[in-house]
């Protein structure tokens, strides 16, 4: 126990260097960092999506149902260092409240389905890093697997729900990519790109995901450290792109599934102290090509903490 804590302090002291001309970790985007509120911090935040706009290829066309569907999910993240500052492994299991809404003969209708969603189990490991006395490179690679712990056979009275309103898929998926991070004084760049490849379930399986998301980061108080630690503040401008394959039933590929979608994110992060931040963020359609009929994003949102324990 002395010797963990005292690696802890080793590492700490050994990063201060470095953390103080540096920022916060991005928010909807992972950070190579493997250590601090960048990689060990218990995290949790709730995020609201809401879709309510209908597109057809790609194109908007009005929603005679007035089709609306609202997500609301509130992960919880708790990481173990197995290696200090190279690997972290990290559970994450998300509560989730997803609801449709339409208007059928006059009548407004709702179907939808609460409760904890599919656990995954990550790994984090950090292969690189260089660090000077005014900036800091490293690069991780972050991989794991999806377990099918969330329920996927919801039924209402309406009959089984659809697929994207059952809280899990029913499938064992993996998914990993990597990560870049550089900070340089008060500005900080994050690439992450990450593929995940689903399995099939009960004769349905989800169209395999591409992820590439893209962070500049400014540490805009304070100017320059006076003494550390002291609080500062990061805005962040995250663009986040998904491209999303088509699902498939039975073997046959569904046509009003799957499309490409890009988010751009402004958001604000305080970190107040050297175990705790605050932050939040607006993601901000700017490019949906849909496959076929379906609803797309008007906007979603984040708002979360980051507590780190010894």
């Amino acid at each position: 126990m002395q010797i963990k804590l005292t690696l802890k302090l080793l590492i700490l002291f050994s990063i201060i260097p470095v953390v103080s001309f540096s920022q916060g970790p991005p928010i909807n985007t992972n950070t190579a960092f493997v250590v601090g509120l960048e990689g060990t911090a218990i995290r949790t935040f709730g995020k609201v999506v809401s879709k309510a706009s209908l597109y057809q290829n790609g194109e908007k066309i009005t929603n005679d149902l007035d089709q609306q569907v609202t997500v609301f999910a509130l992960p919880i993240m708790v990481p173990y260092e197995v290696i200090p500052n190279k690997l972290v492994v990290i559970g994450v299991i998300p509560f989730l409240n997803k609801e449709m809404n339409m208007t059928k003969e006059g009548t407004r209708q709702s179907r939808g389905d609460s409760g904890w969603g599919d656990l995954k189990l990550l790994a984090k490991y950090q292969f690189f890093q260089k660090d000077t006395r005014s900036s800091t490179l490293r690069m991780t690679f972050l991989g794991g697997i999806k377990l099918p712990t969330g329920k996927y056979n919801a039924s209402d009275a309406e009959g089984p729900l659809p697929r994207p309103l059952q809280l899990g898929s029913g499938s064992f998926d993996i998914l990993g990519g990597p990560i870049i991070t550089y900070v340089r004084n008060r500005l900080g760049i994050n690439a992450e790109v990450s593929f995940r490849k689903n399995t099939e379930a009960d004769n349905y399986r989800f169209g395999d995901i591409l992820s590439t998301n893209f962070v500049l980061g400014y540490r805009i108080l304070p100017k320059v450290y006076e003494t550390y630690p002291s609080p500062y503040a990061t805005a962040f401008l995250e663009l986040l792109s998904q491209f999303r394959g088509r699902d498939r039933e039975n073997g046959v590929e569904l046509e009003d599934t799957g499309g490409k979608v890009v988010l751009l994110s402004p958001g604000i992060q305080f970190v107040l102290s050297r175990t705790f931040l605050v932050e939040a963020s607006l993601q901000v359609p700017i490019f949906q090509d849909l496959n076929g009929t379906q609803l797309g994003i008007d906007f979603s949102s984040t708002f979360g903490i980051r507590w780190l324990i010894f």
